[in-house]
């Protein structure tokens, strides 16, 4: 019965949130824009526009979604939901092998409400995809792992093979265990055994190494996504000292997401070891120690596979071709939530005090995972974060309060939005798009005397719609450049964005501005209508 809750509880807030249908936000665009424009062939032989990557098998599962239901953000979400709803199913039969009753209970309620995992349930991105592929593979590892049959092997190597096209860091989770398996069967002397597992693992490597050459390793390294992440401290220093400075913080951050355990998350302001307090990240550290020790007792092989990928996904990271970093990890979840139960489990069996302190420290750890899916289902701009977006209704809110005569003017880093839900609404009001100056001037006066020409380019400059939205950054930016527009500032802090804000009010009044009607404070996109001097 509590299972059955779970699971139903879980299938809801994915579909509250899939059906409260909020705008595509900048990273989302810029992926569908492709996946909508493009036919299948083009998909396989064109570069996405706005220097965007996707699986193989994302990018066709999701088009075919628009082909059927249309243009639309609920088609281009489809699948991502349909494997989140698909990983609560799969995750119980392997949550109830690894753990007992208790644990594997713990460990589909984290899964089933985990907010940023109820977010990427609902995002037009690959990342939710990535964490049912995880859970796939967990699935096939525990039916797979000790058969010897050509059958079984073969149905595993294909599995595998399927799944390096469907999710890029597929082949960390498939490496990790193929290394565990053999390497135990080694030390065991099963060679017969060693030789049969040879066509899976050889299987999953060719199958890899087809979809990389074929189409992942094109930009790939791109110099500009390397230095974003490098930037955002996506990737593990080879210096000892920062070394293990960035494991802990890892670590820490990895509960609050994607995990979503956090009790307070407004936080920007504070230190890490204060956010360490105040999110009661001891918790989860202590459970995961006590879940290690579990496994120890229990499942040396899994443990042994576990940190072999997560190695892996360091590994990776310190050679910068995959970042440690937010959504790109998030495929390491459901090792992470087995780990978390299984240190549920372990106190649980003790004596009455620990089995006691078991309960509590489970109680503890749920208290904000449901506290914040409660708030965000209460208070659904929530769920987003900063990723929550505005575009849809912005640029319908100019649609329908658009006078015959009207200018429209879009500021460059509004530009995506624009042109991507004028393509699929049909929007009525044609917008003069900035082209972005930002490389062809060395100092603000001369940006500004490029923009302005522009700007009052429109129609009707007594009657203008201003449209831009708080992004500093266009794809293919290095961070921070050009140094002229950030003047010394973190390209993190809007620099540029506040400096057009007070040029805006320098050249005009602003008659009206769209509100977000769900209460919002801060939304990405800023909409003006404006009289210019």
């Amino acid at each position: 019965m509590a299972t059955a809750c779970i699971l139903f509880l879980g299938i809801s807030l994915r579909l509250f949130h899939y059906f409260y249908n909020r705008s595509l936000w900048t990273d989302e665009i810029y992926l569908a824009a492709g996946l909508v424009d493009f036919n299948f062939k083009e998909l396989l032989t064109k570069p996405l526009p706005y220097m965007q990557k996707a699986p193989v098998g994302y990018m066709l599962i999701t088009h075919l979604c628009v082909v059927l239901f249309g243009k639309n953000e609920l088609a281009l979400r489809l699948y991502p939901l349909l494997t989140g709803i698909a990983a609560l199913f799969l995750f119980l039969p392997v949550a109830r092998y690894f753990l007992k009753p208790f644990g594997a209970l713990i460990a589909l309620t984290v899964l089933a409400c985990a907010t940023p995992i109820i977010y990427h349930s609902v995002e037009a991105k690959p990342y939710g995809p990535d964490l049912f592929i995880t859970i796939a593979l967990l699935w096939m590892y525990v039916r797979y792992r000790h058969q010897t049959r050509w059958k079984s092997l073969l149905l595993w190597g294909i599995g595998g093979s399927v799944a390096v096209w469907l999710s890029y860091p597929s082949i960390f989770v498939l490496a990790g265990m193929a290394l565990a398996v053999g390497i135990t069967n080694l030390v065991k002397g099963n060679w017969p055994v060693i030789f049969r597992l040879v066509v899976p693992f050889t299987m999953w490597l060719l199958s890899f190494l087809l979809s990389y050459f074929l189409f992942t390793k094109e930009g790939s390294d791109a110099g500009w996504l390397v230095f974003f992440f490098y930037k955002f401290d996506g990737y593990f220093p080879l210096q000892p000292v920062s070394a293990v400075g960035w494991l802990l913080k890892k670590a820490a951050v990895f509960f609050h997401y994607p995990l979503g355990l956090t009790w307070i998350d407004d936080l920007s302001e504070h230190t890490y070891l204060e956010r360490f307090i105040q999110r009661m990240t001891i918790v989860p550290v202590i459970l995961s120690a006590l879940g290690v020790l579990y496994f120890y007792k229990t499942n040396k092989r899994f443990l042994f596979a576990v940190g072999i990928v997560l190695l892996i996904a360091i590994v990776a990271s310190s050679l910068r071709l995959y970042p440690f970093h937010e959504r790109m990890i998030v495929y390491l979840a459901p090792f992470a939530i087995l780990l978390l139960a299984a240190g549920c489990d372990y106190l649980r069996n003790k004596t009455v005090p620990l089995k006691y302190a078991g309960h509590v420290l489970a109680l503890l750890l749920l208290f904000g995972l449901l506290k914040n899916a409660v708030a965000n289902t209460l208070t659904p701009y929530l769920l987003s974060g900063y990723k929550m977006s505005y575009y849809r209704q912005a640029m319908h809110y100019i649609n329908n309060n658009y006078k015959p005569g009207d200018g429209v003017y879009v500021y460059w880093n509004a530009a995506a939005g624009y042109k991507f839900y004028k393509s699929v609404d049909g929007l009525k009001f044609e917008g003069v798009v900035d082209p972005d100056y930002r490389y062809t001037v060395r100092n603000y006066p001369d940006y500004y005397a490029k923009v302005d020409a522009d700007l009052y380019s429109v129609p009707n400059t007594k009657r203008v719609w201003v449209v831009y939205s708080g992004v500093d950054m266009n794809q293919g930016d290095y961070g921070g450049q050009p140094a002229w527009y950030y003047q010394g500032h973190d390209f993190r802090e809007g620099y540029g964005v506040e400096q057009y804000s007070k040029h805006l009010l320098q050249i005009g009044k602003v008659l009206e501005k769209y509100v977000p009607a769900d209460g919002n404070p801060n939304p990405d996109v800023r909409v003006q209508l404006m009289e210019l001097k």
